[in-house]
């Protein structure tokens, strides 16, 4: 009797595994969801440095540009764009002009040791 009833708790709580597992697999991402990142610059910030020295858009483009923080808390701003995010605000919309165009990106909050060589650059084709 006892061997019956641990089979049944095994099989139990393994097809309650099985359930969650497949309850929390992601789905792929939406047509919209593919849409939107296509429309995306995303620039990451790390300790000192971000992700890419030289980013590309295109020339009269409309992006949403977003901040995503990999290790610290940084934020940035773009100079001829305007743009400045930090904070609660990691995402905005900015339009790209003529190509030839470079827009500097620079950290804006003092991150540390390497905070001032915190650069990169959005070039415009």
């Amino acid at each position: 009797m006892h061997k019956w009833i641990m089979a049944v708790l095994f099989f139990g709580a393994a097809a309650l595994g099985v359930g969650i597992l497949f309850n929390e697999l992601p789905q792929p991402p939406s047509e919209e969801e593919l849409a939107a990142a296509e429309n995306t610059l995303e620039i990451v910030a790390k300790n000192w440095e971000f992700d890419q020295t030289e980013y590309v858009v295109e020339a009269g483009s409309t992006m949403t540009v977003a901040l995503k923080n990999d290790q610290g808390l940084h934020g940035i701003s773009i100079s001829g764009l305007g743009v400045e995010l930090q904070g609660a605000s990691l995402s905005q919309e900015v339009t790209f002009g003529e190509a030839g165009e470079v827009y500097e990106v620079s950290c804006i909050v003092l991150c540390g040791q390497g905070h001032a060589e915190m650069t990169a650059k959005i070039v415009v084709q």
